[in-house]
């Protein structure tokens, strides 16, 4: 072989191995389309329809909250739907209890005027799943007091700071497609908070399970990503849903 041939070969080697080292070292490049921010705020003139939905398990998987807390997240966000007045929350925690009713009002133990409840109850056209994230009570039994006289989160909190998130997903019951899913964040930061989201009265009270970070900043955190993730799912949730 002549060098001239040998040339060739080497250069030819070269390039290959270029193209190949090229074709391996591809980069693909991922962007992500910003999440537009959450209303602050309801209408809470709001008459129109209602989407029928129910609220299904809250999971557990932040580190330092406990299974317990869960259902207390559950029995907020009840609350706070129905005080949207967007929503029919359609209770499912006793679905045990709601059919024995029925079976009574069949039976001989039940008055003769009693009306017969079978073939009544609604159906969820919407299922929301909630997940506990992220549960940082730094400031509970700090002293700080978390006022909220008409209002669902409302309080002064003096050099506290406490977190929580939750991932919320909306799902068809009937195709079981989601319609809506967001990582919702709560807070009481450092310093002094406000928040003033009028969902109802703010009247109710923090379920038993909770009960523990009552008048504590981790009390407005909670409260602030409750009525964050309500606010998300009447100005996300499709219109199409609200016909009742």
């Amino acid at each position: 072989m002549n060098r001239k041939n040998i040339h060739l070969l080497v250069l030819g080697a070269c390039l290959a191995g270029m193209i190949i080292s090229s074709g391996c070292s591809s980069q693909y490049m991922t962007t992500f389309a910003e999440e537009e921010p959450i209303p602050d705020k309801l209408n809470m003139n709001y008459r129109g329809p209602k989407a029928n939905v129910a609220v299904g398990d809250f999971t557990v998987k932040a580190r330092r909250a406990s299974i317990y807390i869960g259902d207390g997240l559950r029995e907020m966000l009840e609350t706070a739907l129905f005080e949207s007045k967007r929503f029919n929350v359609l209770d499912r925690l006793d679905m045990e209890g709601l059919t024995a009713e029925q079976r009574l009002s069949y039976t001989k133990l039940a008055s003769k005027d009693a009306p017969k409840l079978g073939g009544q109850l609604d159906v969820a056209e919407l299922l929301i799943y909630g997940s506990v994230t992220e549960f940082e009570p730094e400031a509970m039994g700090a002293g700080a007091k978390a006022d909220m006289p008409g209002m669902p989160a409302n309080a002064s909190v003096a050099g506290a700071n406490a977190h929580m998130a939750i991932d919320v997903r909306v799902v068809d019951a009937a195709s079981g497609r989601l319609v809506a899913a967001r990582r919702i964040d709560g807070s009481a930061a450092s310093g002094e908070a406000i928040a003033g989201w009028q969902v109802g009265g703010g009247s109710s009270e923090t379920p038993l399970s909770l009960g523990v970070y009552r008048n504590t900043p981790m009390e407005l955190a909670i409260r602030d990503c409750i009525y964050r993730s309500v606010i998300y799912m009447c100005h996300t949730t499709p219109a199409r849903y609200f016909k009742y």
